[in-house]
């Protein structure tokens, strides 16, 4: 294994992950990833597998399924398969038996970084690591005794998470189609074209998408709620950025203000598979099936429209789009240290909750398995390790940052 930090190693590994990933959206993604430490820590997790051998806390828990890739900014709200709203981990595209640890690390990294973009100091910045722990270790251990796991839903607590799922609920199918779609003279919708977020595709592309969607509506009680009318490419993110990935307008309801919105992003092995020995899920090599049986088991309730369909062989995980679903994102408590911190507590739970349902598709005692885990010493030593690892991010970060300033990237990305 190369050395952590190695400026070289750590650039030439870059381009390697994004080596079959589309050109110009890898463009996009890079560009993204240079903003700063924290965009690049969340493009890269396979840096932090990489690394995971040589870092990882000495005694690195029993194996759970978890996310897999766990940051701030992988928390937010959704709308269930009942027309509910909850706030949870929302992203599964890394989902894996691993130890434990690996997204606690992962996590508390992630706020020390989040916390040097958003000039947090670093005393407070430890604050918040360590109460997102603390959250975590408690939520277990009340779990485990009172054989009940929790969750976040509209009306039923009161703080920040609240508040901002409060925002997404209140959210109307309409606004989200007029803010990405728009109505020709006969009423009818149609996804509005951008080279930022939805691109033209080309027809041949376009039917292939429209055809799986719509013959896995063939196979639901509503089949005609699936007639696709329009699709575009979708651009957004930046772990993901790169993979195909589609916006596509369903008639829903039948009327230009009940048709609904789906992301169809393409599925891919996890990028974290290294940092476990564990067995994993059969799923006959179908990633999206992998990412949406791991989303069903670790949320608190079922995304709507969540599914995996293929296309053009390949894999890819489907759900449907949510109202103002980027108003539930943590970062916008960043100028408030004191409810970012108590947000960050919450989100201890949900890690904690989230956790505790992936031992179900473990053995019978993995549950308590996991509290005596978070009783012990071992728990303690995730933040040191986290610590540790934003060190090493920061220092591969400047690598990435002097390479794509001398436009290395740029040269390698038109071969």
């Amino acid at each position: 294994m190369s050395a952590p930090g190695d400026p070289l190693s750590t650039v030439d590994e870059i381009l390697r992950f994004n080596q079959h990933r589309k050109r110009e959206l890898v463009k996009i993604k890079f560009a993204r990833m240079a903003e700063n430490v924290f965009a690049f820590f969340r493009g890269t997790d396979h840096l932090f597998a990489r690394h995971w051998p040589v870092l990882h806390p000495d005694e690195v828990g029993p194996p759970r399924l978890i996310c897999g890739d766990l940051h701030l900014e992988n928390f937010g709200a959704y709308q269930t398969d009942d027309r509910d709203f909850r706030y949870d981990v929302n992203d599964f595209d890394e989902a894996l038996v691993a130890p434990c640890s690996l997204d606690l690390v992962r996590c508390t990294t992630s706020i020390l970084l989040a916390a040097e973009v958003w000039n947090i100091s670093p005393v407070q910045a430890s604050g918040i690591a360590l109460d997102f722990l603390t959250s975590y270790r408690a939520a277990v251990t009340e779990a485990v005794r009172t054989r009940a796991i929790g969750e976040i839903a509209p009306g039923q607590g009161d703080g920040p998470i609240w508040d901002l799922l409060d925002e997404t609920a209140l959210g109307v199918q309409s606004q989200l189609l007029d803010r990405h779609t728009e109505q020709g003279t006969h009423g009818a919708r149609r996804i509005i074209r951008s080279d930022e977020k939805h691109p033209e595709i080309s027809e041949k592309k376009a039917q292939l998408v429209r055809e799986a969607v719509e013959a896995y509506g063939q196979a639901t009680a509503t089949p005609k709620a699936y007639r696709v009318l329009d699709v575009t490419g979708r651009i957004m993110g930046i772990g993901s950025c790169g993979l195909h990935r589609y916006t596509v307008l369903i008639a829903g309801g039948g009327t230009p203000d009940t048709n609904r919105l789906l992301d169809v992003k393409e599925a891919i092995p996890s990028s974290v598979l290294s940092c476990s020995v564990c067995p994993q899920p059969d799923t006959d090599g179908n990633d999206a099936v992998r990412i949406v049986r791991a989303q069903h088991q670790l949320q608190s309730k079922p995304t709507a429209g969540l599914a995996a369909i293929d296309i053009d062989a390949r894999h890819y995980r489907m759900r449907e789009m949510v109202p103002d679903e980027n108003r539930s994102k943590l970062d916008r408590l960043h100028k408030k240290p004191d409810k970012l911190r108590l947000a960050v507590g919450v989100v201890g739970q949900l890690t904690a909750w989230s956790q505790l349902r992936g031992c179900r598709s473990g053995p019978p005692d993995a549950a308590r398995q996991l509290a005596a885990w978070v009783g012990s010493p071992a728990l303690d030593a995730v933040l040191p390790s986290a610590v540790r690892y934003a060190d090493i991010s920061c220092r591969d970060f400047q690598s990435f940052s002097e390479a794509y300033a001398d436009h290395h990237f740029d040269k390698h990305l038109r071969e």
